[in-house]
């Protein structure tokens, strides 16, 4: 009999291979969670009322998954996306308690306790120092010398890991319709456009992390869940203040930006929600030389420069 490691390697295969269609993989899996909890050892809970071995299978499940996230491509995490959105519709495992909490597939169990465990900022090499210049330079996004340490050219992979993550969680809030990605959002944007102007703070530790990494982190974010992040900011008293904040710093960036344009580009694109967000700005930049610069890879992402609001009091 596999062993639940086991079990859960064989769906993550799975989930990386986009030959294998994403519904008959989501029954599969859902099946194969089901046998291994049913044979799961008594002893393999968290809390004494626990259902023995859901725990460590969606721990190892989601683990894997938020890795996929991370080395993957749009490709892939398109597949996890819908993977979840139909473990979500399944109503297997409705009588499980993990964790003092009960709920089945249909709750993507620990996803955002999983999350929150591996939140800890870009993933760099033990070996080189978050806090040194050139490293800090590399997750802002400039490129390392063909010279550098092999070390280093891991730093420009986990930056990538990093923000291919802020994307993935973005796509849990906005189309899987989880809750726990709002907390991400605000920290990255808290971070990202609100250090340094009397900003709140929030209660995750992401690391040692230059700004013009958050201010990219912040911009996927908005670009793929600016009607939830209006929404959460709308229930804020102090809402429409930090949304003109935001996109006032989304202004700075590009106004301020440190390299020389040979040719700027507007291109405007209505997405619409049926209550919130009327019109996105959408800028692109034509360099006159190969983008090499942090500032650059900032100016290639979707800015939400300049929106308007049909609510008054967000207007």
């Amino acid at each position: 009999m596999s062993t639940t490691l086991e079990v859960v390697q064989s769906i993550l295969a799975a989930l990386g291979d986009s030959t294998i269609p994403i519904e008959s993989l989501t029954s599969t899996a859902i099946a194969l969670s089901l046998r291994c909890i049913a044979n799961a050892n008594d002893t393999d809970k968290t809390h004494r009322r626990d259902t023995a071995g859901v725990d460590s299978f969606f721990w190892a499940l989601w683990d894997g998954v938020y890795k996929l996230a991370e080395e993957g491509d749009d490709g892939v995490q398109e597949r996890l996306v819908t993977f979840l959105k139909g473990a979500k519709a399944s109503e297997a495992g409705e009588q499980w308690v993990v964790r003092g909490v009960k709920g089945g597939w249909n709750t993507l169990p620990l996803l955002g306790d999983v999350a929150k465990d591996i939140w800890n900022g870009p993933n760099i090499p033990p070996t080189v120092s978050d806090t040194s210049q050139i490293v800090q330079d590399i997750l802002a996004g400039d490129a390392p010398k063909s010279s550098s340490a092999p070390d280093l050219f891991a730093v420009v992979k986990a930056r990538q890991g990093y923000l291919n993550l802020q994307r993935f969680a973005a796509r849990l809030w906005h189309d899987v319709h989880v809750d726990f990605p709002r907390v991400l959002a605000l920290n990255i944007v808290h971070l990202g456009l609100e250090i340094g102007e009397g900003a709140r703070e929030l209660d995750l530790d992401i690391g040692m992390t230059p700004r013009a990494l958050e201010v990219e982190a912040a911009a996927i974010w908005m670009t793929i869940a600016a009607d939830d992040m209006l929404r959460l900011v709308n229930n804020d008293p102090e809402g429409t203040s930090r949304w003109a904040g935001w996109k006032a710093a989304f202004r700075s960036v590009v106004e301020n930006a440190e390299v020389q344009r040979e040719a700027v580009v507007f291109v405007a694109e209505v997405l619409r929600s049926p209550c919130w967000l009327a019109l996105s700005l959408i800028i692109f930049f034509v360099f006159d030389r190969p983008p090499s610069g942090r500032w650059m890879r900032q100016m290639e992402i979707v800015w939400m420069c300049d929106i308007s609001f049909p609510i008054p009091v967000l207007g």
